[in-house]
């Protein structure tokens, strides 16, 4: 009966270690979204890596690339870097950062994220 007991433990403790490193590999990556208006152009990058598994921390670095468009004339390309921490919650399936508020939520499919109202796709 103790034999039995262990074993089911057992199974229950890898099986909460697949999860975990599931999500890790779901969330970590880089994901980026391209976007155009009559104003300006951009090209956005997501890099998503753990930052420390065991407290579900990632390290989000953030990279953007932009050229304003003024009466018809694409100007200089200009960039931007952001890094800062985020902390999943598994109950509510998001990555949080607290200084701004940014959430990033993993998409259904496994290949995108989603941070406030933009979509990135997976490249890596």
């Amino acid at each position: 009966m103790k034999a039995l007991i262990v074993i089911i433990n057992l199974t229950f403790v890898a099986f909460m270690g697949c999860k975990s490193n599931s999500q890790s590999s779901s969330l970590a990556g880089t994901f980026t979204n391209q976007s155009k208006s009559e104003f300006s152009s951009a090209s956005d990058t997501l890099i998503i890596a753990p930052s420390n598994q065991s407290s579900n921390t990632y390290q989000i670095e953030r990279r953007t690339g932009f050229q304003k468009i003024r009466n018809g004339v694409t100007q200089a390309k200009e960039y931007k870097t952001e890094k800062w921490q985020s902390s999943w919650s598994e109950d509510k399936q998001v990555l949080s950062e607290t200084e701004y508020g940014r959430q990033i939520t993993p998409g259904n499919d496994g290949n995108s994220v989603t941070l406030k109202n933009t979509q990135y796709q997976r490249i890596k």
